[in-house]
């Protein structure tokens, strides 16, 4: 499971160069199809997660669990609501540490390297700034229109034009440092005389950026998403669905997360009058995904990749 997905992306990075068209026509497909395929699963199988954290029948650890798993959507929902910009800014925030520490923590379970934590830290710093920046760094302007769309949907706005340029290069400042942190790691790590694992690290960081070099910024986004974090993430659901379970698990493991959260963004769509724009869907989903992504980072890390037994 961890070598497909960066074929999947290699194979999309590839194809981007010649279809850019194509591409830059159909870039909302990843967000679309990961609402009903894997990505929306994926978040939603946090009710199975919630459900074997309350199965241990550890009271206080149960209603503490469950009280911050909500007390997060619930205040997630509010900043994005009544504060839009500062909404997305979180959004990236977060989504940067969730793809970081998910990419890290299986980059550590691949190459054993479990016990180096401090180089795990640093790694999934690196990676999770390289995701969120790179689209803006290829294609700023296509970025900063979606982020216009974004706060434009919920009745905001986005920063004013004239900081734009401050905005660039704060951006490019990241960017740039994440790509030298993950030259520091693939250093360490050649010293270390784990060669392997500096190498693959090298070819992930490198292939990462180029489907953000060659594609369209959010068909990118999305397809690392869609097949790449969500497809690595559903091998860890597997211990918390019943033993034989056959095809359609990850839905049941969803349960009643699942199909609510379509419902939602449904109304969400309606009510911004996004229905029959797919384009304007994709960004709805998107703003869903920022009401979500707290919570479901916090559980991903106290039940999954929590350094000791949950």
């Amino acid at each position: 499971m961890y070598f497909i997905p960066p074929l999947l992306l290699f194979l999309l990075a590839g194809s981007g160069a010649f279809a850019s068209e194509w591409v830059d026509t159909w870039w909302f497909l990843p967000f679309l199809i990961s609402a009903v395929l894997i990505g929306l699963p994926h978040g939603a199988a946090d009710w199975g997660v919630l459900c074997r954290l309350v199965a241990r029948k550890n009271r206080a650890r149960s209603i503490r669990g469950v009280a911050i798993y909500s007390a997060l959507l619930l205040t997630s929902t509010c900043v994005v609501f009544f504060t839009p910009p500062l909404g997305l800014v979180l959004f990236l925030v977060v989504s940067a540490w969730h793809f970081g520490g998910a990419d890290a923590h299986d980059f550590g379970d691949q190459f054993q390297l479990k016990a180096r934590r401090r180089l795990l830290w640093v790694t999934a710093f690196s990676r999770g700034m390289l995701i969120v920046t790179s689209p803006f760094v290829f294609r700023f302007a296509d970025m900063f229109g979606a982020c216009e769309a974004w706060c434009a949907m919920l009745s905001s706005s986005w920063i004013p034009s004239e900081f734009s340029n401050a905005f660039q290069e704060v951006i490019l400042g990241i960017f740039a440092l994440s790509a030298v942190i993950s030259m520091v790691v693939m250093v360490a790590l050649l010293r270390a005389s784990n060669p392997r694992a500096a190498w693959w690290l090298a070819l992930e960081t490198f292939l990462l950026i180029a489907i953000f070099a060659f594609l369209h910024p959010l068909f990118a986004l999305g397809a690392y998403f869609l097949c790449w974090h969500s497809l690595r993430h559903i091998s860890h659901l597997r211990e918390f669905s019943h033993p034989g379970a056959g095809l359609g698990w990850l839905y049941r493991l969803s349960g009643p997360f699942f199909f609510p959260s379509l419902v939602v963004i449904g109304v969400l769509a309606w009510g911004t009058g996004s229905l029959h724009s797919p384009e304007r869907t994709a960004i709805i989903l998107l703003i869903f995904f920022a009401i979500v992504t707290p919570a479901h980072q916090w559980l991903v890390s106290q039940e999954i990749q929590s350094p000791g037994p949950a």
